[in-house]
């Protein structure tokens, strides 16, 4: 093979391959309003995906996007309740180095009192996976509350060892021409549009 026809044959593979992915994102697409409605109607999160009785994977449904709302003044008391509190100045204090000598004695109301920030980033790091905070007597402070929105369909799918080779068996054997031919056939007659 001289080297035009490997040129001819990077550029339609390169054409072909940009075909392809346009009609896997389609096919993504249709599958994503498929799985959704699957996850919302009867709660499936996983499907195992066969061909000729050997396991291709498995599509993972996932559920919506969460969104977590934290009550950061009850993760602060509780910091200050189990780490305790310091004083410090105020940044006001601290632009006029005449105030800084006489600060204690003469205007507390440039104190302030804090959690130290390693206490509340400690504490911020104890909140286990259901939101709740665990307490030095064992009781339990719920501090995050999660919501799920519905599921979208968006999906992961994690394909088997044995993917590779039935897929391509099937191919070879013609199984999934029409499957194939319904990839590309929407990017074929768009371009005989153009």
């Amino acid at each position: 093979m001289n080297a035009k026809q490997h040129a001819l044959r990077v550029a339609a593979a390169s054409v072909l391959a940009d075909i392809v992915t346009e009609g896997y994102e389609g096919v993504r697409a249709d599958a994503e309003k498929a799985f959704g409605a699957a996850r919302r109607e009867t709660g499936a999160k996983t499907l195992d995906v066969q061909l000729d009785g050997t396991s291709l994977g498995t599509v993972s449904i996932l559920a919506g996007k969460a969104t977590k709302k934290t009550d950061t003044a009850t993760v602060a008391a509780i910091a200050a309740a189990e780490h305790g509190t310091v004083t410090r100045l105020r940044k006001e204090a601290l632009e006029d180095e005449n105030l800084l000598a006489f600060v204690a004695d003469q205007m507390p109301h440039l104190l302030e009192t804090t959690v130290r920030d390693e206490d509340l980033k400690a504490t911020y790091k104890a909140i286990d996976k259901n939101g709740y905070l665990k307490r030095p007597d064992g009781s339990k402070v719920k501090v995050v509350e999660a919501t799920h929105g519905e599921p979208t369909g968006e999906f992961r799918f994690r394909a088997s060892a044995e993917a590779r080779a039935a897929v391509l068996a099937a191919w070879q054997r013609g199984e999934l021409s029409e499957l194939f031919s319904e990839l590309v056939r929407p990017a074929i007659e768009a371009g005989d549009q153009t």
